[in-house]
């Protein structure tokens, strides 16, 4: 089994200015950890923990300050690369007038996928993430489960062989909750590698292979989900002794 995503040593500062004051928070401070093919792998951890900060740079939307990631192998997040991964935001966005099929099809031609593939996929897509039924009708009204399951269908079109999922589950209702979590399991069951992040340590016992629990900048433990996980990274935490940041 190989390794899909490596990250060895991250530091990542943001530098503040304020009244002529300068400051600098290191938001990650050594961060390192491996994610295994078809693994699904959690990254849990407080609010300003380093969690989105750790997705950005590996989506290359900003640069670590020192440290290296691998994914698939390569340093370089370019194009190429790029195409490889899907990514499903915290809290996906979509024109509230347009059809989950009009989503897919714009999606799929700014990323340059071959029309008569593109229709194939996303009549697959849809059906995979059980939105066939609504494929022609406007997004208005949809629940927050429907809109995940559309950002999931968006983030697996082209195929990709790593999903980055923010939060896939937060702010859901009980039913959305299990949806996402089925939906994960089959994606794991049909070959893809996810990384995700969440604050429901609950679900992630049910869909996790390993959780990396994250605090002051690093990973302070990994472990394969058990019974105890939530009072496991609570004690694990307060050893350290982190604040919670609202």
């Amino acid at each position: 089994m190989s390794k899909i995503l490596e990250i060895e040593g991250l530091i990542k500062s943001y530098k503040y200015s304020h009244l002529g004051r300068k400051s600098v928070t290191l938001a990650l401070k050594g961060l390192t950890l491996d994610v295994m093919e078809n693994d699904i792998f959690a990254l849990i951890g407080l609010n300003g923990s380093g969690k989105t900060t750790t997705i950005k740079i590996l989506l290359g939307l900003i640069r670590p300050d020192t440290g290296i990631f691998r994914i698939f192998g390569s340093e370089n997040v370019n194009n190429d690369i790029k195409r490889m991964i899907g990514y499903l935001p915290e809290i996906p966005y979509f024109n509230s007038e347009f059809t989950p099929g009009e989503i897919l099809r714009f999606w799929g031609s700014i990323t340059g996928m071959e029309k008569g593939y593109l229709k194939k996929r996303i009549s697959e897509v849809l059906r995979y993430t059980s939105l066939e039924h609504v494929s022609s009708r406007k997004i208005k009204g949809f629940s927050r489960g429907m809109l995940q399951r559309l950002g999931i269908a968006q983030s697996i079109l082209a195929e990709p062989g790593l999903l980055i999922l923010d939060e896939p589950m937060g702010g859901l209702d009980p039913k959305g909750i299990i949806d996402i979590r089925n939906l994960m399991l089959k994606l794991k069951k049909d070959g893809h590698t996810i990384f995700f992040t969440s604050h429901l340590i609950s679900e992630v016992e049910k869909v996790a292979d390993k959780v990396g629990m994250l605090g002051d900048g690093k990973i302070l433990k990994i472990v394969e989900p058990h019974p105890d996980l939530e009072q496991d990274f609570l004690d694990t935490i307060n050893q350290i002794g982190i604040p919670d940041v609202q």
